[in-house]
């Protein structure tokens, strides 16, 4: 009999352990795939709790923290998600996603020496990941390093030759060289891969300033109104350039939008005002001067000395 009991318990326990194993890899199964919906869904919280569970089921699952850690990333708890990528990374230490992963966490906390390192690690295990190079170039260009940058936006884009914001980036690099011409042909490239890309517009229109090009400049304001047309910022950079063309129906029309929107924008007043004074509304351009100068602008009283004060 007691022979018996042994056998029995021994037997319980083979059933038991296998039981426990099936029971940990349904659970982790489980657990990943409510996680995965959540997160499809955006319930990033819900996911967080769902991979919490598991790690504490099994706390050497490397996906579990991988995810938890992309989670953490979209709202915003970017110190929590480089502790998830440090244990994933102590799990698997070739694991070049969570290196890249851990790079841009790096850069949302403006780490950028740190987020390199990284960076670096990430194009050593895999070469062939546009989005190390974007990142690394996007780092560079904040230290300054714009021969860097440039040649990793370059790498981004042979990887990637549909790269959109590489592009516009690599462009806005150029720019910050004095190179109007290589940017405005990177920003022209983006458009023609993706005609919504509003910055490649705002961008470009920078630079066709640069080159005398206002009325370009002006349309490509105008596109860029087209897919944001509450940005009031837009409206005065149009407004401004309509001035310097004369066309000052026009810019009162953009100073309008610009002061609906900000009703301090002292800058927005006086324009308006010089262009109403441009259009011979002296009266009603005098009003706007005076309420630039109440609200601050110090270039308001010498221009209603020029224009508003009887002589």
């Amino acid at each position: 009999m007691k022979v018996h009991l042994i056998r029995y318990s021994t037997e319980c326990l083979i059933l038991f352990t296998a039981f426990y194993f099936s029971s940990c890899g349904s659970s982790a199964k489980y657990y990943l795939n409510s996680a995965d919906q959540k997160y499809i869904k955006g319930d990033y919280d819900g996911a967080i709790k769902d991979l919490s569970t598991l790690i504490e089921i099994d706390p050497e699952n490397s996906d579990a923290f991988f995810k938890r850690g992309k989670a953490y990333s979209y709202i915003n708890m970017h110190q929590r998600a480089i502790e998830d990528y440090n244990t994933v990374i102590n799990l698997n230490s070739s694991f070049s996603q969570a290196f890249l992963n851990r790079g841009i966490e790096y850069i949302n906390i403006e780490n950028f020496s740190a987020a390199i390192t990284d960076l670096n690690k990430a194009i050593e295990l895999n070469p062939e990941t546009s989005l190390a190079y974007f990142s690394r170039a996007y780092a560079w260009s904040i230290l300054g390093n714009s021969k860097n940058a440039l040649e990793d936006y370059s790498k981004a884009i042979e990887i990637n030759p549909y790269y959109v914001q590489a592009y516009v980036n690599r462009g806005n690099v150029k720019s910050i060289l004095d190179d109007s011409k290589g940017a405005i042909e990177d920003y022209t490239k983006a458009i023609e891969i993706n005609p919504g890309e509003a910055n490649a517009f705002m961008s470009r229109a920078g630079d066709l300033i640069l080159t005398g090009n206002i009325t370009g400049a002006i349309d490509d304001l105008t596109k860029a109104i087209e897919f944001q047309p509450d940005n009031y910022e837009l409206y005065m950079r149009r407004g401004e350039l309509q001035m310097l063309i004369d066309n000052y129906k026009d810019a009162v029309n953009d100073f309008n939008f610009v002061i609906k929107k900000d009703s301090s924008n002292s800058a927005a007043f006086l324009k308006m005002g010089l262009s109403k004074i441009n259009l011979k509304k002296n009266e009603d351009g005098c009003k706007d001067l005076v309420r630039a100068g109440e609200l601050g602008n110090i270039y308001a009283y010498e221009e209603i000395q020029k224009h508003c004060m009887k002589k």
